[in-house]
């Protein structure tokens, strides 16, 4: 089962909101969503992303945010001091789904220098790291890989998306925008009934 885009609909008056079915290893799918705003939505991007190979961008993080989290694994996740209000946020259902994390790509040259005999021979040699950093939503991500989550939804600036969607994304899958989202310009795959 794959993540999928269940329903958009007009939630609180007219706010646009895209909704997600999240499935999971170990329960029922948990719903995800993100909201159109007054403004900047076709900046707004939205990346389902591979678990894995997020779990390796984030990890890659050259300036170390959240690395503690990053490095952890579903044990460690479950002792977050947050983890038991993520916990909490995914029970309410399609009624009430969580917001996708927002994270930003980045990709940074970084250059180490060593030297073959005290200041003498001096090497320098230059990598390209590719990262992901969280703006929002690094609680609502642990409980999800915590519980075996294979890929998820997550927001991302246009600006970086279409490079998060090159290096981590599930195979298939595309970006779009909040603009694509309030203009119906993605395909929607309704619920199961029982839901």
């Amino acid at each position: 089962m794959a993540v999928s885009l269940i329903t958009i609909e007009k939630r609180y008056g007219t706010t646009t909101m895209a909704i997600f079915s999240v499935p999971l290893a170990d329960r029922e799918p948990v719903f995800m969503c993100v909201r159109e705003t007054p403004y900047e939505n076709e900046h707004r991007g939205v990346v389902i992303v591979d678990t894995r190979k997020f779990l390796k961008l984030w990890r890659a993080d050259p300036y170390k945010h959240h690395q503690e989290i990053a490095t952890g694994n579903p044990q460690t996740w479950r002792q977050d001091r947050k983890f038991t209000s993520a916990t909490e946020g995914f029970s309410y259902g399609i009624k009430n789904p969580v917001p996708l994390a927002q994270v930003r790509y980045a990709e940074v040259k970084q250059t180490s220098v060593s030297h073959t005999f005290l200041w003498f021979g001096r090497h320098e040699q230059t990598r390209h790291v590719r990262s992901v950093s969280f703006i929002d939503g690094i609680t609502r991500t642990i409980w999800l890989l915590s519980h075996g989550c294979e890929a998820f939804p997550v927001e991302c600036p246009m600006s970086s998306a279409l490079n998060l969607h090159r290096a981590a994304s599930v195979a298939g899958t595309r970006v779009f925008t909040m603009r694509d989202v309030q203009h119906g310009r993605i395909p929607v795959n309704h619920p199961p009934s029982s839901h």
